[in-house]
């Protein structure tokens, strides 16, 4: 037993310097080793770099079941010297599942514990991610965060080029987030300049796209479609997603023609490459006033987004299905060597003395018990995991109809500009209304009629606005909504706290209400 659990060690310790530089390996060495031989510490030490192994082989960890053992092991264990980065693939995790608070709190830690402990590397990383995640909520604060994973990669003295040029362009993407455009065209520049001595073509075809996106956001569309040509050519693998960016400089250089003939010769299977596709021909639809045939692409856009989510969910069905049957065969087995392993006993104690037949009793009860309480143990577990899964299901379900408000929101601006109406407002009709208060009332459980029945003095008006802050929509989209600026949104906010009883106290309305 000592022999096997030191083979173990050894296999985890070879997979975790390999996890670097051969991740396959390191994942095939991991898949030899026996897991129900592993202790609690190894198992989680197993579970960590395998799930560093994924990363490092380029899948996206969206599956927590292996990174939630090592999570739970590692959490309060501060000084071990894994803990910032089982934090930072979490944060990761909840960054790729729209956990945008889990991911934040993470990613935090990664990076003050790393910090701590030397470790520039994980801080870099963390700090990368804390930034993207930042930007869509707090974009002055994530510029800052994005700067200092800049300055910090660059102190490493064997820090390399290549990376040294995304660290770059994440400053300039929080630029651009937080509206300094000029900024973050002269961060990506310094990027360009990095990347012409890295002579990648895939970098620099990084770089170009990015350029092209910061050059659309100044208006200047003749240069942004060049960039993006360019990015396009360079880039020798996969070329759907660029090919999308480059239809999108054809739309804003109104090349209509050149964008869609280009969106024919995508071919792709994905279904958020499909959702971009017809949401830019709805887009070019609506530049050529062809507004029947731009609804019925919104629409087929729309279906693509519902079918994007609804893979989703079938995905994670799929996969703890697979886990309950796996659990189950385990169990069988186990119960079969059991059964077996008694039979044998009670042969070899027949001919003892009646003292050792009431031992072997007493032990028999002792282990029914302790089976007992393991399969109580697994339900409560099962039962957890089912939770779980359908709290998941909601935070989608409320995900996707926040997207779809938003992009409502997003064409309903485009069409009024193309119009010549500039606006600030853009407010919902009584059928969009209604289909948020059916849709909140579904998945939150008659939220609407729980809020009528504790707080019976709140108007309808006052329901409207419960019912986008349970959808957590943005303080811009309810800016652009009501018609009035942002600051206003906060007051407002601020003042209707009095009016569901918590005016005294330091939560927000918001909490409130998510929490209601």
């Amino acid at each position: 037993m000592t022999g096997c659990k030191e083979r173990h060690n050894q296999s985890i310790d070879v997979a975790y310097q390999l996890s670097a530089t051969a991740p396959d390996s390191a994942l095939s060495v991991l898949n030899d080793v026996n897991q129900k031989k592993l202790s609690k510490a190894e198992m989680a030490r197993y579970a960590l770099v395998y799930t560093i192994a994924q990363d490092k082989s380029g899948l996206d960890v969206d599956n927590d079941s292996l990174l939630r053992t090592a999570y739970t092991y590692y959490n309060n264990r501060e000084d071990d010297s894994l803990y910032a980065k089982c934090e930072y693939y979490m944060g990761k995790y909840y960054m790729l599942n729209d956990s945008t608070e889990l991911a934040l709190d993470c990613l935090q830690k990664a990076a003050d514990v790393s910090e701590k402990n030397g470790d520039r590397y994980t801080q870099c990383m963390a700090l990368e991610k804390y930034s993207r995640v930042l930007s869509q909520t707090n974009p002055r604060k994530a510029i800052e965060v994005a700067r200092h994973a800049e300055t910090t990669y660059s102190s490493i003295p064997e820090a390399s080029k290549s990376n040294i040029v995304y660290t770059k362009l994440n400053v300039s993407m929080c630029l651009l987030f937080a509206d300094s455009v000029n900024e973050a065209e002269q961060k990506c520049k310094e990027a360009m300049s990095v990347a012409y001595e890295v002579k990648d073509s895939g970098i620099l075809s990084d770089v170009y796209q990015d350029m092209a996106s910061v050059l659309a956001e100044k208006k200047n569309y003749k240069e942004s479609l060049w960039y993006s040509y360019q990015s396009c050519k360079l880039d020798n693998a996969d070329q759907s997603s660029k090919m999308l960016n480059l239809a999108w400089s054809y739309l804003n250089a109104d090349s209509i023609k050149q964008c869609n003939a280009l969106l024919n010769t995508i071919q792709t299977e994905n279904l958020s490459e499909l959702y971009t596709a017809y949401y830019i021909r709805h887009l070019a639809a609506i530049k050529e006033h062809d507004y029947s045939k731009a609804v019925s692409l919104a629409d087929s856009a729309y279906h693509y987004l519902e079918q994007m989510y609804g893979n989703q969910l079938d995905s994670k069905q799929k996969y703890y299905n697979s886990l309950v049957k796996t659990k189950y065969e385990e169990g069988i087995a186990k119960g079969k060597t059991r059964v077996l392993s008694w039979l044998i006993v009670i042969v070899s104690l027949l001919g003892l003395a009646i003292i050792v037949f009431i031992l072997h009793s007493y032990r028999q009860f002792k282990s029914n018990a302790k089976f007992k309480l393991k399969t109580e143990k697994e339900k409560l577990l099962q039962e957890e995991k089912i939770h779980n899964e359908e709290l998941h299901h909601k935070e989608i379900q409320l995900s996707a109809m926040r997207n779809f408000i938003l992009r409502r929101i997003d064409t309903a601006q485009k069409i009024q500009e193309l119009r010549g109406n500039k606006t600030d407002s853009v407010p919902l009709t009584e059928e969009g209304w209604e289909e948020i208060r059916l849709f909140v009332d579904g998945v939150e459980g008659n939220f609407v009629s729980r809020l009528h029945s504790t707080f019976p003095d709140l108007s309808d008006d006052d329901i409207r606005l419960m019912m986008l802050l349970r959808l957590k929509m943005p303080t811009k989209a309810l800016a652009l909504i009501y018609g009035i600026s942002e600051k206003s949104i906060k007051q407002k906010l601020f003042v209707y706290k009095a009016k569901v009883g918590i005016s005294g106290e330091k939560t927000s309305l918001r909490t409130f209400i998510e929490a209601f």
